[in-house]
């Protein structure tokens, strides 16, 4: 897939820089955007309605993971955002539950896949101990999977502090420059920008997902999120 040397320009003109305050809206705006019926409570430089929450759901194709009972102006648990829905029967329950059920079909079939998986949800649940073994036996079978590795990434980044989180950046950079191709990495670089309050790092690789994935979950996501970036007082773009 060709990728363009540098995301378009809005076509009102150029680009304008994305103050840090409206962080604290944009998760919020997202998740009413893509029809959930959660709202987080994040606060950098001004707090965002925390609206009504629902329990946590795990970060795949435009969900985000909200814990059942949130520090006030907390984050959610830094995790994969995955590219892909569970397999159908685990998608519904909840994140707990999806972790024993993903737990059992890595152990019978050992797919790098369903580790994947696991890792993504017991990331999204805080367990950072489970997921950072869950994504190193994906590892082990199939030591070039990509979503592995960025999973690992954001792992490590989140069982850290800011200098983990820094770290994760440079990480996730030299992914990107490995596999430009990939909407993936793209897409989960501005993820931990969210938590390294990065906007403008943000904004870049949600365009960049968005040139690689357009119809994709992660593309679609990645034009919310854009949406909400531009503009987190208007939850009703689609």
């Amino acid at each position: 897939m060709a990728v363009a040397d540098s995301p378009p320009s809005r076509p009102s003109g150029a680009r304008r820089r994305v103050p840090a305050r409206r962080l604290a809206v944009v998760l919020g705006i997202w998740a009413a955007t893509a029809g959930l019926a959660i709202l987080i409570a994040m606060r950098l430089d001004a707090p965002a309605d925390p609206g009504v929450r629902d329990e946590a759901q795990p970060v795949v194709g435009g969900r985000v993971v909200v814990p059942a009972e949130p520090a006030r102006g907390a984050l959610p648990p830094l995790a994969l955002v995955l590219d892909r829905p569970l397999p159908r029967g685990i998608e519904e329950l909840p994140p707990a539950e999806q972790a024993a059920r993903l737990r059992a079909r890595a152990a019978l079939t050992a797919e790098p896949r369903r580790l994947v998986e696991l890792g993504a949800v017991e990331g999204s649940l805080g367990d950072t101990t489970a997921a950072g073994a869950a994504f190193a036996d994906a590892l082990t079978l199939d030591p070039q999977n990509l979503a592995a590795r960025v999973g690992r990434v954001l792992n490590d980044a989140a069982a850290g502090g800011a200098e983990a989180l820094e770290d994760g950046e440079e990480a996730l950079r030299a992914l990107e420059q490995a596999h430009p191709e990939s909407p993936l990495v793209a897409f989960n670089r501005g993820w931990l920008a969210i938590y390294r309050r990065d906007p403008q790092t943000a904004e870049a690789a949600w365009r960049r997902t968005l040139i690689l994935d357009a119809d994709g979950d992660l593309g679609l996501t990645a034009r919310r999120l854009l949406d909400a970036l531009d503009d987190p007082t208007d939850g009703s773009r689609p």
